[in-house]
């Protein structure tokens, strides 16, 4: 229903048109099939035999259709229709106050500079639609009452940045990429290095794909963080009846078409499920999928996401590959469609850069936040922002690139680009290689596993003038132990685990009297709203408790908050969850769920806003550093092992060593190494021919 097959066969046809793409895609099908065609029953991985499944033939479409998950994953429909909801809720001037376009501390990924400079005039008309007023950003004439929505873990993001030759203590480039997705057993990425006559590659890539995605080879680096940028949108679609054949638009009932999706269920009869599409994308919501997810049965939502378009992101891979320089990295990166990354590049020649890249919708200001009207053109994306438009920088004079999904570009970028951007991440790491100089691999690596929040550092002007007369005995232990903090949030830390039970009761707290005024879902302010606005004013005028007669101060809801984290953290005590690494509890599943084959209570710091984002789930699941010396020096780590196969010693052995924050150095073979003592085993497959 969001349109991905569709937009894997299409791309299927967009691989089949390119003779490289083609070449590449077809080589790697006939090698997975040559293994599963060797294979008996008893050789199948344990998975297989525990679901009684055999694996079927590969295809291209299969990869196609795990890039398209992988836009899933990374920009997958967004939060409109919490937005809607919390729009409905609170007056416009509040919303505004509440989701603002552009916060007070945040650092773009790309600077407006003379020697970057943003576009002037834009290639599109953004000007905001005449209707939009009453039929779009106000809710008096707002029917739409969604009550669910799919949602990503949060902390997923990713870090990289490359320090120009300046900056460094060999006087070459360096690239770091920490990409954070959900940690699991078997591991989504494993190593691999990729040689032939023309090209000598080596990084991290995802099982279906036949690249290597964060890497190295004998002349560049590369690596990649997710945009975040808001590339799908729901539109109110009006059908004529219930069978959804036709729909209006423009002034006129359109025919709709349909595809008919079937799906297998062991066991079961095949489940088909008819969809119809409009010009506007394919229909996701309406009364019969799935029940109910929409309070008005007669609501019908259309999606639009720039996955469903035309496109060949395999062919980036392979180009990056095979690249030698700066032009050959910017033409590879121009076949990005969908999701679109923060694509850092580092040569040897000690060029550094960044494109914010992707087929990103032109958007006027606002466009997308909500549902938006359906039933003529008006409300349609304005077109796809020209390549040379979107922010990037190359060679910048302060010496270096990073990007931390935070927002691209500051106010003077003439693209909407979304309000739904995470902070801190990118602040601190700015901080840092702002003040860095004669950097080595070893600084590199050390910043990668920082601990430091920098959200914690602004939190603390706000609760450490908790007034500890109103305190008991319980909280003032609390409350010693984070004034006693030094904002790191590393494994052992106790002071970790007070500030952030403390600091999400004072969020619920000063929130929970809002968005309880109903049951539907809504977006929860981002953290820097709240603080941006405490520090701002300490008679913020949500910190009041609607609920309630008297008007609270914001030294009630500190010690009220602080009073509901110590009942909490009692508990946490008492259960020896104290220091952070206990109370983060880490944990890398299986990924049936299988608990032998998972690795649980993993010791380790981090948080989802500081640089070493390890959470509950996820964290940086492939650190790579490479120093593009004579010799390319690379390091690399990820939390997994190159084995699938629960009884191998190599399953899981990456585990600790990843928890220690150490770092394997990657061996970059070369021409005439394939009989040196390091090479454990070979293994040789011979296509079949291709039947197809």
């Amino acid at each position: 229903r969001l349109g991905m097959v569709d937009a894997a066969e299409i791309m299927v046809e967009e691989i089949n048109k390119n003779p490289d793409s083609k070449m590449q895609c077809q080589a790697y099908t006939d090698g997975v099939n040559a293994y599963i065609t060797r294979l008996n029953e008893r050789e199948f991985p344990l998975e297989f035999k525990l679901l009684n499944y055999k694996p079927e033939p590969w295809t291209i479409l299969k990869s196609a259709l795990f890039f398209k998950y992988m836009a899933f994953q990374l920009e997958g429909p967004g939060a409109d229709m919490e937005f809607t909801n919390t729009r409905n809720l609170f007056a416009q001037k509040d919303f505004e106050k509440l989701f603002p376009f552009f916060p007070d501390l945040f650092k773009p990924v790309v600077p407006n500079t003379p020697e970057n400079p943003y576009p002037g005039k834009p290639a599109f008309d953004l000007s905001v639609p005449a209707t939009a007023d009453s039929l779009y950003f106000s809710n008096e004439n707002d029917s739409v009452n969604p009550v669910y929505e799919t949602k990503r873990t949060k902390g997923i993001g990713s870090n990289n940045w490359a320090v120009g030759p300046s900056k460094t203590r060999s006087g070459r480039a360096i690239l770091c990429n920490d990409p954070h997705l959900n940690l699991t057993l078997p591991a989504y990425y494993y190593e691999m290095q990729i040689v032939a006559p023309s090209f000598n590659v080596y990084g991290a890539t995802f099982p279906g794909i036949p690249s290597i995605l964060f890497g190295f080879n004998d002349s560049i680096a590369f690596g990649f963080t997710n945009s975040e940028r808001d590339v799908s949108d729901y539109y109110k679609i009006r059908f004529r009846d219930s069978t959804m054949n036709e729909y209006w638009f423009n002034g006129k009932w359109t025919k709709a078409t349909k595809r008919v999706e079937s799906i297998k269920i062991k066991g079961r009869k095949t489940f088909s499920d008819t969809v119809a599409s409009t010009v506007l994308g394919p229909v996701r919501w309406d009364r019969s999928f799935p029940t109910p997810v929409l309070a008005d049965k007669d609501t019908y939502l259309a999606i639009r996401w720039q996955a469903q378009d035309a496109s060949n992101e395999s062919y980036v891979f392979y180009l990056l590959n095979h690249a030698k320089n700066y032009n050959d990295y910017l033409k590879a990166i121009k076949y990005l469609n969908c999701p679109g990354f923060n694509c850092i590049f580092a040569s040897k020649s000690g060029d550094i850069a960044l494109w914010h890249q992707g087929e990103f919708p032109a958007k006027w200001r606002g466009q997308g936040d909500f549902i938006m009207p359906g039933t003529d053109s008006t409300y349609m994306w304005r077109g796809i922002i020209p390549q040379e438009e979107n922010p990037h920088q190359k060679n910048p004079a302060r010496g270096f690139v990073s990007s931390a999904n935070q927002l691209p570009a500051d106010a003077t970028y003439p693209y909407y680009m979304g309000r739904r951007f995470p902070l801190y991440r990118g602040y601190i790491i700015n901080r840092y290689l702002e003040s860095m100089q004669d950097i080595t691999i070893d600084d590199m690596k050390k910043m990668q596993a920082d601990n430091y929040s920098v959200k914690a550092e602004f939190v603390r002007n706000i609760l450490i003038k908790t007034d500890d007369s109103r305190l008991d005995e319980d909280d003032k232990k609390y409350f010693e132990l984070y004034k006693q903090w030094n904002n790191r949030q590393d494994a052992d830390s106790k002071g970790a685990t007070v500030f952030n039970i403390w600091w999400q009761a004072l969020q619920d707290t000063i929130w929970n009297d809002e968005i309880e005024r109903t049951s539907l879902l809504l977006y929860i302010p981002d953290e820097h709203t709240l603080i941006e606005g405490l520090l701002k004013d300490t008679a913020y005028s949500f910190i009041d408790n609607i609920k309630t007669s008297r008007k609270e101060t914001l030294q009630d809801q500190l010690v009220a908050s602080l009073k509901k984290a110590t009942s909490i953290l009692r508990k946490e005590e008492a259960d020896d969850k104290l220091e952070w690494a206990k109370y983060n509890d880490t944990k890398i599943s299986h990924l049936l769920e299988i608990g032998p084959f998972s690795r649980f209570h993993i010791p380790v710091g981090g948080g989802a806003d500081v640089i070493h984002a390890v959470t509950e789930f996820g964290g940086p699941s492939w650190r790579m550093i490479v120093q593009l010396t004579d010799t390319v020096e690379a390091y690399g780590i990820y939390a997994g092992g190159q084995s699938g196969n629960p009884g191998s010693r190599y399953y899981d052995n990456f585990i600790n060593d990843w928890v220690a924050n150490k770092y394997y150095s990657l061996w970059f073979m070369q021409p005439g190494e394939e009989n040196s003592a390091r090479v454990k085993w070979k293994m040789n497959m011979t296509p079949q021919p291709s039947t197809d």
